[in-house]
């Protein structure tokens, strides 16, 4: 087994940004759950690509809903639910089942999350509470993982609106450190597939740790053996989209398979292959932090106002809005969470700098 982080935020007060926190973090765990109770119940009749396969099969029936350049993430809650209530063959159903009350369930978070983000008034505790604990009723039903935290986080909601969190201090009395407890990590079968490259690493972390050179390498830490002669296609532009958002340390690892790895921060996230990457990952990578639109034949950088003359501009409607990765993917936020590719570009392509070139 491996583990996967599902900790929930508890907010700290009842602010905007501390209420958001909390009901990403709830998201974001309700999600890996969803998938990895449909792995260990799906793998068995369907094989351990089956989230692959259903996402094929639903781009080819139904390109108009399910299209084929979009991305869509195992892990999204999303998808899973849209997945779930409006197919009829779904197999989540077989996982789930098909009750009035879970499909209503269902609908009313898919409901709730494409709200939270449409800022118009400022969240409230009652609003996550509210919302924590429609996703509790569905996990709870389901025999899901998560119940415990999600409990707690309705717990400090409440406490939070009621004033008995923070706890008023009492004159005199003397400091107590509360117990910080550690929540255990989501059992995920050793056998879930590879993320998104730039998604969070799924299954056992490799011990060694292989070391970027000043010079542009990446080297073993013993024998200073370059990985270049087990890299196929151009070797340099492999270690810069690895190494654009440099990781931790300056130090890689490698799985059996290939998969490239490195601490982005305090998470371990996948950041490449040794070998081509997979056909169906569209979104590779790291967004860069430049917005670009469209105006006629040009891309116009928002923040500079510089103006590139590219083929990309006729991917898109004139005024669009767009980013691109640190592996050159252009990109289409399209609707809630729904990321579409329209073209790659190489750094030589593009604006000086903007990718690491």
């Amino acid at each position: 087994m491996s583990g996967i982080d599902v900790s929930i935020a508890l907010p700290e007060n009842e602010s905007p940004g501390e209420l958001i926190k909390g009901y990403f973090t709830l998201m974001r765990a309700f999600g890996w759950d969803l998938y990895v109770t449909s792995h260990f119940t799906l793998r068995k009749s369907l094989g351990s690509q089956w989230f692959a396969a259903r996402i094929s099969k639903l781009k080819d029936s139904d390109p108009k809903n399910w299209r084929p350049n979009h991305r869509f993430e195992p892990q999204d809650p999303g998808v899973i639910l849209r997945d779930y209530i409006h197919e009829q063959d779904s197999p989540y159903l077989s996982v789930f089942g098909g009750q009035f009350q879970k499909q209503t369930s269902a609908k009313k978070i898919l409901a709730t999350r494409n709200t939270w983000f449409h800022f118009g008034n400022d969240p409230t505790t009652v609003q996550l509470e509210e919302a924590a604990k429609v996703v509790r009723g569905f996990v709870q039903s389901s025999g899901m993982h998560i119940a415990g935290r999600i409990d707690t986080l309705i717990e400090r909601l409440s406490d939070l609106r009621t004033g008995r969190y923070p706890a008023e201090a009492v004159p005199n009395a003397p400091a107590t450190v509360p117990a910080v407890v550690e929540p255990e990590p989501l059992d995920a079968a050793e056998d879930l597939p590879r993320p998104s490259i730039g998604g969070t690493w799924v299954g056992p972390i490799p011990e060694m740790r292989y070391r970027m050179t000043r010079a542009g390498d990446v080297v073993h830490p013993d024998t200073m053996e370059s990985v270049r002669p087990r890299v196929t296609g151009d070797f340099a532009d492999k270690v810069r989209a690895w190494t654009a958002v440099e990781p931790r340390g300056r130090e890689l690892w490698i799985d059996t398979d290939g998969a490239v790895g490195g601490f982005i921060g305090a998470t371990p996230r996948l950041l490449g292959y040794l070998g081509p990457d997979p056909e169906g990952d569209i979104a590779r990578g790291f967004f860069t932090p430049h917005f670009y639109v469209v105006d006629g034949d040009e891309i116009v950088d928002v923040d500079s106002g510089d103006r590139l003359g590219s083929d990309v501009a006729a991917t898109m409607e004139n005024g669009t809005t767009f980013q691109v990765t640190t592996y050159g993917d252009v990109l289409i936020i399209d609707g809630v969470h729904e990321v579409e590719r329209v073209a790659i570009v190489r750094p030589d392509q593009w604006f000086v700098g903007h990718l690491n070139a």
